[in-house]
């Protein structure tokens, strides 16, 4: 057998609790019952994702219906989505986030839009979430009409303010454009906090990240209105398969039928359970959403190596480490067991008094010498990171997860990207060749 195979065979028959994506986590019963025999293709009556005027039009205005806004289905992801929606927007300046995903500095570069980024200080990346005032004052230096793009949920469960956002984005006439990849499921909290509800004018559902669904599923919203669904339907084709997985789509009908019957009393029975636990641990855990428990290594014994070599010992599998946060995504499909296991597994972490200071990670902008189109066109080659200082950028270098950059392509690099580099294990870099 493959080593492919072999080991996702492995780590399924290893009985790891998966507090990872993909939201069903194993643990859904109408998920595990997908059968390869569901695998089909546009055949007479199944209809066709980019021309969609039969059952999948059906399953899109049954979603549009619960989310209350004008719903397209994807079986490429919220990448596509991301493409599609930057795409309807390319005409406009766009102001992003620098920490956006890797997937919009992509259809920035193949559309020849170079961002203008929003310039906000914070802590470190968990707090890596702009402001209204950020956003009002980089809106204040932009040329209209301007799309503003921007991340949350973060990765770390972090929410941004978007109402207040969007009322700034109103006031200087410009679009709110939300990577909310990882917040499917607010929609279904106590307080209904999902961006298109809060004023958002696009955003993208990554249903797979939070919510009962295979890899791949997505949804893009838009505000009721906004855009002709056939303008929406033709530009995601521009960048999807003409192959779009029926298994994928199939998750996402069965999905959306257990939202309709259960999906706000299992979000909030969700957010009760994580309370419950956390209100007895003696760990440090950050405020965030209630698909996300985020914990704060900083006081822990031997930082994020000991949190993480004691979960594997538990056989739990987290979602994201950096280097002071671990980040375990919960789902309403754990059972009492699961929630016993994870509590007397953290409740095994030893604490120590560390009263030494702790490195603040805040990823720099570097001066743009050549735009991301440019930069693409260019010819490049691959040399070592430290021998970079001076050279323009040839390939953007990610932080991966969560797919953000240390240096985008057609940038500086200077001697502090070149520390970040090398501290995340990044010992080569492609540059742009001759310049």
């Amino acid at each position: 057998m493959n080593r492919l195979s072999k080991f996702i065979r492995e780590y399924d028959s290893d009985g790891f609790l998966r507090l990872h994506t993909p939201g069903h986590q194993a643990r859904c019963e109408f998920i595990n019952k997908i059968s390869p025999r569901l695998d089909i293709t546009e055949i007479d009556g199944s209809d066709s994702l980019y021309h969609s005027d039969g059952i999948i039009a059906d399953l899109e205005n049954e979603i549009s219906e619960l989310y209350q806004a004008q719903s397209v289905i994807s079986a490429g992801g919220s990448t596509l989505c991301i493409q599609t929606m930057v795409s309807l927007f390319k005409d406009r300046t766009f102001v992003a986030m620098r920490s956006s995903h890797v997937s919009f500095y992509n259809v920035c570069t193949l559309l020849d839009i170079q961002p203008e980024w929003i310039n906000f200080s914070c802590e470190n990346l968990y707090q890596n979430i702009p402001r209204p005032c950020d956003i009002e004052k980089a809106l204040g230096k932009t040329k209209e009409p301007a799309a503003v793009y921007i991340t949350s949920p973060n990765y770390y469960g972090v929410r941004a303010d978007i109402k207040g956002i969007s009322e700034v984005c109103k006031k200087y006439n410009a679009v709110l454009i939300v990577d909310n990849a990882h917040g499917s499921h607010l929609k279904f909290t106590a307080l209904d906090e999902h961006p298109i509800s809060l004023g958002a004018d696009m955003c993208c559902d990554s249903f797979h990240k939070t919510l009962p669904t295979l890899t791949g599923a997505a949804v893009l919203h838009s505000k009721i209105g906004l855009f002709d669904k056939r303008k929406i339907k033709y530009n995601m084709s521009i960048f999807g398969s003409t192959s779009p997985s029926y298994v994928i789509m199939d998750s996402i009908g069965l999905c959306v039928d257990w939202l309709k019957k259960d999906g706000s009393i299992s979000f909030q029975q969700l957010e009760k359970n994580k309370n419950r636990l956390i209100e007895n641990l003696h760990l440090n855990v950050l405020k965030t959403d209630c698909s996300k428990i985020t914990i704060d290594c900083f006081n822990v014994k031997n930082g994020v190596l000991g949190l993480v070599t004691l979960l594997k010992k538990c056989k739990i599998e987290p979602e994201y480490t950096d280097s002071r946060y671990v980040t375990l995504i919960i789902s309403p499909f754990l059972n009492d067991m699961d929630w016993n296991r994870l509590r007397e597994c953290l409740n095994k972490v030893e604490i120590e008094n560390n009263n030494c200071s702790f490195e603040i990670i805040d990823l720099p902008i570097p001066k743009i010498k050549l735009s991301l189109n440019k930069a693409f066109r260019n010819e490049v080659e691959q040399i070592d990171v430290k021998y970079s200082i001076g050279r323009i950028c040839g390939r953007s270098q990610w932080i991966c997860p969560p797919g953000i950059p240390i240096i985008a392509a057609g940038e500086l690099i200077t001697a502090e990207i070149v520390d970040l580099l090398m501290k995340n294990d990044i010992k080569s870099i492609h540059v742009i060749k001759d310049l």
